[in-house]
């Protein structure tokens, strides 16, 4: 009997780690992704500069659109890496999130601007329609339909796992 208790309290503990390993080994997702396709809902909002109203006709081709705000600060992290992204001609809309006007022209004046337009969604209503918890968000988009989204900071790792992968298996161009 003691040897049999030794060996439970033995095994129980290799099997329940062997469990846990298998189950986050085998995950073809990574943390923070989500993958449903649906399509961007109709919005009609100001651009950040007030020249303009940008609508869905306004959004054409492949493209991210990465969800910002002047308070958040996991954005600021993430800037540089969209600016690399920009810089290789990677088309980038800005949704601007729950944010004055002035305190998001004034960050974008300070740390540069990666977006190629930048919507201010000051109520975040077209955030709340598409799903949005918080800032930063990304959404890589295909012809109107979102196809993957990513809660959290963009870095190189989470564009290698997250978004290159279905960048090539739907051909998307986002140049």
């Amino acid at each position: 009997m003691n040897l049999m208790l030794r060996f439970l309290v033995l095994a129980f503990p290799i099997a329940f780690i062997g469990m846990f390993y298998v189950l986050l080994s085998t995950e073809d997702t990574y943390p923070g992704a989500d993958y449903k396709v649906f399509e961007i809902p109709e919005f009609s909002l100001p651009a950040l500069d007030n020249s303009s109203y940008i609508d869905n006709s306004s959004l054409k081709g492949d493209f991210i659109i990465n969800v910002w705000a002047s308070w958040c600060i996991t954005c600021r992290v993430e800037h540089p890496y969209l600016s690399k992204l920009s810089r290789e001609g990677i088309k980038i809309i800005g949704l601007n999130y729950k944010d004055e006007r002035n305190d998001a022209a004034n960050w974008i004046n300070k740390f540069g601007d990666p977006y190629d337009l930048i919507i201010h969604d000051v109520k975040g209503s077209l955030a709340l329609d598409m799903g949005v918890t918080g800032a930063p968000e990304t959404f890589l988009v295909k012809n109107g339909f979102v196809v993957a989204h990513y809660q959290g900071e963009v870095n190189q790792l989470i564009w290698n796992k997250v978004f290159q992968p279905i960048i090539d298996s739907k051909k998307i161009n986002l140049k």
